[in-house]
């Protein structure tokens, strides 16, 4: 496979990495203005509450005193950010929708949902391989469904090695310092993959590094601690402190046949590869409740092991059979913001304390 001098010539100017290189896109957009960068909003902003409130069994008047309280509430959440309050008043309903959650997985904040075609896409996400050293890999980005595939073919002709897809430097860096980690919901091919993270602006700065595996074709939910990212150079490790969170200018994914230290990647194979991705969140240091589960009266054991079993993040609240939507709409907004509250199962009197 010969090395393709204009797909090195377009990756250096998509990211700008030569001189004059906005010029070049100005020339390339037929000498209109170039368009500004796709940002993610900033992570500085409030996020407005959302909260799905499914089953039965649960008080009346409840999403209306939520909505009365400034909660965006849908009796169809969004699965990925929406805090679920689940009655336990109708088994079957209920064990429906544990299932469902069980299978989509949440974040805490999202950074970028492909669950939805975005024809932005092209502007912040681009694709960087080892052409870029005169290898002949290829990968691209397409849309499936409900989901971004970046796919191609790996090679290590021309001593390559490596196939990327990376943003373009947020402006400004993002302060993700709030967080513990990326958190990834994909489907994989069975190898190796590595998400990289940059808290410097120059092209080639150096990258810290964080290794997953994945298993053919079974969806996951990745989580990227950034503690243990490790500094590297050109798949090599280097000394350097550990990364500052509260400048990230760049995300990158990656198949490599190195490991972050130079070592081979064991589980790296030439020839086709695919890695889907549903959206690419954070998750915090001290998780908050995703899934509440309400029952009038005690909270069965078997219902206690449905929610353990549907999300890590679960809360069971025990309510008085005449307890009304305003009050307990009340305590929900109080509960969702306890970290404490994770794991636990708390009567109504609890929240009084």
């Amino acid at each position: 496979m010969p090395w393709d001098l204009g797909r090195f010539w377009n990756t250096l100017t998509y990211y700008e990495a030569l001189p004059l290189a906005e010029v070049w896109r100005w020339v390339q957009n037929g000498f209109q203005a170039v368009e500004d960068d796709f940002v993610p909003p900033s992570l500085s902003e409030p996020v407005a509450i959302q909260i799905g409130v499914v089953g039965e069994g649960l008080p009346d008047g409840l999403a209306e005193a939520l909505r009365q309280q400034g909660v965006e509430v849908s009796h169809t959440p969004d699965w990925a950010t929406a805090t679920v309050i689940l009655g336990l008043g109708d088994p079957p309903t209920a064990k429906a929708y544990l299932e469902q959650l069980r299978s989509s997985g949440q974040t805490e904040r999202m950074l970028f949902d492909f669950r939805r075609p975005n024809p932005d896409l092209h502007r912040f996400w681009g694709i960087l391989d080892d052409v870029v050293m005169g290898g002949a890999s290829q990968s691209q980005l397409l849309w499936g469904k409900e989901e971004l595939l970046f796919a191609g073919q790996v090679s290590t002709a021309n001593f390559g090695g490596f196939v990327s897809t990376r943003t373009r430097n947020w402006q400004p860096p993002l302060d993700l310092s709030g967080f513990a980690g990326l958190e990834l919901r994909l489907r994989g091919d069975g190898q190796r993959y590595k998400v990289l993270l940059r808290d410097q602006g120059g092209w080639d700065s150096p990258a810290y590094g964080y290794a997953f595996d994945t298993a053919p074709g079974e969806e996951q939910t990745v989580q990227i601690p950034f503690a243990e990212m490790v500094a590297t150079f050109r798949a090599r490790r280097v000394s350097a402190p550990p990364l500052n969170s509260r400048q990230i200018y760049s995300l990158q994914l990656m198949l490599s046949k190195f490991e972050a230290d130079g070592s081979p990647n064991p589980r790296f194979r030439p020839g086709p590869f695919q890695l889907a991705v549903r959206w690419i969140g954070l998750y915090r240091r001290e998780p908050l409740p995703q899934l509440i589960g309400v029952a009038r009266g005690s909270l069965a054991p078997e219902w206690i092991a449905a929610l353990q079993g549907s999300s890590s993040r679960w809360c069971g609240v025990e309510i008085p059979a005449e307890m009304e939507g305003s009050a307990l709409a009340a305590q929900l907004l109080r509960l969702m913001r306890s970290p404490q509250n994770v794991g636990r199962v708390v009567s109504s009197e609890a929240f009084h304390a």
